[in-house]
């Protein structure tokens, strides 16, 4: 059986068993630049329980660093916690300037009671870095009204970066 350079083993013509049609070299090349593999996973934990009131959105104490292969390549970010609130939260993940990633902008969980909520959360987002140097991501909170916590203490929150050919 043949490699391509980049490893990929293939059937060539030659190599033709019982109906079983081959490959050229030209096109099992082009099947390894196809994008859309995952390059490299980073992922970032935390067990300590985090709590706020405030209004304002604050680190979750929860970040992720990643360095992209490509300046083209994308990162799929995604964060997964439970959260507790005696009102209403809103959750996000951002780069290190605090700017919204699209998609996991400003998710929203609540109650209008006394009671609270205790409930898993998932934040999913997808990023393009355009650079090959390092790029931070990181969780933010804040509490629309009420107090918010992550059970981190319960059950450890985890922040991943999945770099993804284009």
């Amino acid at each position: 059986m043949a490699t391509t350079a980049a490893g990929t083993p293939y059937v060539e013509s030659s190599d033709l068993v019982a109906n079983y049609p081959g490959v050229s070299l030209a096109l099992a090349n082009h099947i390894d630049d196809t994008g859309g593999k995952v390059l490299q996973v980073i992922r970032a934990t935390d067990s300590t329980e985090r709590s706020t009131t405030s209004a304002t959105f604050v680190d979750a104490s929860l970040s992720v660093t990643i360095t992209p292969q490509s300046t083209t390549n994308q990162v799929l970010l995604m964060c997964n916690f439970f959260a507790r609130t005696t009102g209403y939260s809103r959750w996000q993940i951002t780069d290190s300037s605090n700017n919204p990633i699209s998609g996991a902008e400003t998710s929203l969980i609540g109650t209008n009671g006394s009671i609270g909520m205790y409930v898993p959360f998932t934040l999913v987002a997808f990023a393009s870095p355009a650079t090959i140097t390092a790029v931070t991501f990181k969780l933010r909170f804040r509490a629309q009204t009420g107090t918010t916590v992550m059970e981190n203490d319960e059950a450890t929150a985890q922040l991943y970066a999945i770099e993804v050919a284009a």
